[in-house]
């Protein structure tokens, strides 16, 4: 586990470099767009047309302000039918006596630094194909590899989910689309 997480730091030192240049190959169509480069992630989660109930639930546990100023973070964003799924167990998440554990929830869909898909493919590669696992800002872990769908993130309660779409890189993190909530609910 140790060498799985030193090698996906690296490739996070990558991506920090990368994202300073504003650069993505357009070869490599797992690259993230910058698009939204001056924008931080609190801007490009506010953008996504698909991701309002993400944003909702930021602004709920005031978690937005954090991803407004400095810092460097990757969110595994749920987008609004990743939520929607959850039926009347979403739904009570957003009572505000559920504002702690909405908050740990979400903690544990954000990575420290600022990583791409392209980024976790090429640890997976560094791997020899293996999975690989990073900490996330919340007390869990979050392990990807790769399927004939492409990159799956599984939490360490076992959900698993895709990371879809090419994702977005800003000013302080990015965001990667993902079409489940990774906790158990």
């Amino acid at each position: 586990m140790q060498k799985t997480i030193i090698i996906l730091a690296a490739a996070s030192a990558l991506a920090l470099a990368a994202c300073t240049d504003k650069e993505t190959s357009s070869a490599d169509p797992s690259t993230q767009t910058v698009a939204g480069a001056n924008d931080s992630v609190s801007a490009l989660l506010a953008k996504a047309g698909d991701m309002k109930l993400l944003t909702g639930a930021m602004a709920a546990t005031g978690m937005d302000g954090v991803f407004s100023g400095k810092g460097d973070y990757t969110v595994l964003a749920p987008t609004d039918a990743a939520f929607s799924a959850l039926g009347d167990k979403g739904a009570t998440l957003s009572d505000p006596e559920q504002k702690a554990a909405l908050a740990a929830i979400l903690r544990d869909h954000i990575l420290p630094g600022t990583l791409t898909t392209a980024d976790i493919g090429r640890a997976i590669d560094a791997s020899s194909g293996r999975s690989v696992t990073m900490r996330t800002v919340g007390s869990g872990s979050i392990t990807f590899a790769r399927d004939s769908q492409g990159i799956i993130a599984t939490s360490a309660d076992g959900v698993k989910g895709k990371i879809t779409g090419e994702g977005t890189v800003g000013s302080n993190g990015a965001v990667l689309p993902i079409d489940t909530l990774l906790k158990k609910v």
